[in-house]
């Protein structure tokens, strides 16, 4: 089983991910509390509300354009973004994650998102042991939740207390998805905006995302997709909504991005 809850003073989205062997969502229910720690979230009312939804094990990772700090088997972890879909083994234990909106994480973590992608590497390997640690990840059950949440939560605050943000890798971004900007830039449109050309723009967006905006946008346009079709659209209608030419190319995108 999946909960999420979203955390909007660091642009991300706390989550824990149960084996379908659990008995219930018991070991989840402390998500929420852990995220209630930090003062500034819990005033803005982000404790309440999470979503739950079925997830199978192994699960298939499919791209969002997003990168996570998460932690396995008491380990600290990124996830780069991903350019095509992957099966996610994880372990025996909850597996709890933040999944920082795109272009945010690479900035706190001062490193090319390029250099991320498509892999899973140790945070030591990329900050060293600087990272905050102010809990305990390897204690079993409801207290690895909190604790790996906990961790988490403390290592993206000071992150991002560290950090100054460039907000033009969050506007591309937003540019470039049918879901926030309807309809969605082109990327030549995107790069005219911010006065790129488009050769610098492609370098840019490997920075800052892990892969060229062309790519990105592909990634956002068939998430806007799916969205509309989780939601009970036909494919037919939500092709037509996000703005492919017919269901047949909604197919092809799919099948590039997920096989």
């Amino acid at each position: 089983m999946y909960r999420e809850t979203r955390i909007p003073r660091l642009r991300a989205s706390l989550w824990v991910s149960v084996p379908d062997k659990a008995d219930s969502l018991a070991e989840t229910d402390s998500l929420a509390e852990a995220a209630a720690l930090d003062r500034e979230d819990r005033a803005a009312g982000l404790a309440s509300g999470p979503t739950v939804a079925p997830v199978s094990a192994p699960s298939l990772i499919v791209p969002d354009g997003c990168m996570d700090l998460l932690v396995i088997d008491s380990q600290l972890l990124i996830a780069g973004a991903d350019s095509t879909a992957r099966m996610f083994h994880g372990s025996a234990a909850p597996t709890v994650g933040l999944r920082f909106d795109s272009g945010v994480l690479a900035q706190l973590l001062t490193t090319s998102a390029g250099e991320l992608a498509d892999r899973v590497t140790p945070l030591d390997a990329v900050i060293g042991g600087s990272h905050a640690s102010g809990g305990k990840v390897g204690e079993g059950g409801a207290a690895a939740v909190t604790g790996s949440a906990r961790v988490l939560l403390d290592t993206a605050g000071g992150l991002t207390d560290r950090a100054m943000l460039d907000p033009r890798p969050m506007a591309l971004a937003r540019a470039l998805d049918v879901r926030s900007n309807s309809p969605a830039q082109t990327v030549t449109e995107a790069a005219a905006q911010f006065a790129y050309s488009p050769r610098q723009l492609r370098r840019l967006s490997a920075e800052w995302f892990g892969y060229g905006p062309k790519h990105l946008a592909k990634i956002l346009r068939w998430q806007a997709a799916r969205d509309l079709i989780d939601s009970g659209r036909s494919r037919t209608a939500a092709a037509a909504e996000v703005g492919y030419a017919d269901a047949a190319h909604l197919r092809r995108d799919e099948r590039s991005l997920i096989g």
